[in-house]
């Protein structure tokens, strides 16, 4: 009996020691279900859903399985599709052909870190110029970080002031389905050393619409600094792409 008794007292501890470092992590399950899609296309956007919206920072996509994604043949865009559950916005990726057939899909996860604002104030710091990737595509897409950072500011100060939350979301009364980019443009992001995951930033765009900032994060979630060709670490994040083709009217 007294084995009995110390083995469940060390599984449940265990299991309370699990809960607590799941709680630290700050991360969540994103999987984007088909009616999860449908909920987001009516969702009530009020103080309830900004209120649990501001707690989210950004959508984490792992490296490893978007590299999956990318190399699978025939994909050509990537789709990273909105939901709605638990008040707040969800996201999966997933791969589509030339058609918009779906072939594969990526779940997010969601990282709430209260403390990120120093961690973001990299971006603001970084180049006042945009670095010529020597691809059309690819500088098509690109953004300066200042730019992106003040995107995001702009969500997250919409988010306070809980104004006009249909009308950004929205093309002409229609709301934002998913955003596309070409498969080539995540490929290029996954090249980065030490890059753990893709993050997904929600931000406002030049016209004042919800836009996707992807940015490359390391380990520990924080924003990667560009490396030269020394090798040695420079002060700038790494490159800033946006997912620029939303849907409508795309």
């Amino acid at each position: 009996m007294i084995k009995k008794t110390t083995l469940f007292g060390f599984a449940g501890a265990a299991f309370i020691m699990f809960s607590c470092q799941k709680d630290n992590s700050q991360d969540n399950g994103s999987a984007v279900s088909a009616t999860e899609q449908e909920n987001w296309l009516t969702a009530k956007l009020d103080a309830g859903f900004a209120s649990s919206q501001k707690q989210v920072t950004a959508y984490l996509f792992s490296t490893s399985e978007l590299s999956k994604l990318v190399e699978t043949p025939n994909v050509e865009n990537v789709q990273f599709v909105l939901g709605y559950s638990e008040n707040i916005v969800q996201f999966k990726a997933i791969g589509v052909d030339k058609t918009g057939k779906e072939l594969v899909s990526v779940d997010s996860k969601i990282l709430k870190d209260p403390s990120y604002d120093d961690k973001l104030a990299k971006l603001q710091n970084g180049e006042t110029s945009k670095t010529d990737k020597g691809s059309a595509l690819l500088n098509e897409h690109l953004i300066l970080s200042q730019e992106a950072y003040d995107g995001i500011i702009a969500w997250q100060n919409k988010l306070k002031t809980v104004t006009d939350l249909n009308e950004v979301t929205s093309y002409e009364g229609a709301r934002f389905q998913h955003y596309s980019l070409e498969a080539a443009v995540v490929a290029e992001m996954l090249k980065g050393q030490n890059t753990e995951n893709i993050g997904l930033f929600l931000g406002l765009n030049g016209v004042g619409k919800v836009t996707t900032i992807l940015v490359e994060l390391d380990k520990n979630n924080a924003i990667k600094s560009k490396t030269s060709l020394t090798g040695k670490t420079m002060d700038n994040p790494d490159d800033v792409y946006d997912g620029a083709r939303p849907s409508p009217p795309f």
